[in-house]
């Protein structure tokens, strides 16, 4: 089901957000796009990690610890992203409540 966030168009979309990181509960708004781009280098070395582990013939630990690295950093990513969204929709929510 879709959002009332998502359901905005490209200009409503971005004045909610330049809106929303002017406030003071933006805090956790800031900290998620640092963990978003924390698990996305996560991703990155995981792979970057299995190819190098896959070439030079490593034990199997490697193989599960690289994995694991890549479906936590996968896991959080999506948290963070949801978190944001719903963040968003709900300051969307209190301004149109205003109106």
């Amino acid at each position: 089901m879709k959002s009332y966030y998502s359901r905005l168009s490209k200009e409503e979309k971005k004045t909610i957000k330049s809106e929303f990181k002017e406030k003071e509960e933006a805090t956790i708004y800031r900290k998620a796009n640092r963990i978003i781009v924390i698990c996305c280098i996560g991703v990155l070395i995981g792979c970057i990690s299995e190819v190098f582990d896959y070439i030079y013939k490593t034990g199997t630990l490697n193989y599960i610890l690289d994995g694991l690295l890549i479906v936590f950093s996968f896991i959080i990513l999506i948290k963070m992203a949801t978190l944001k969204k719903n963040m968003l929709n709900k300051y969307a929510l209190s301004k149109k409540s205003e109106k």
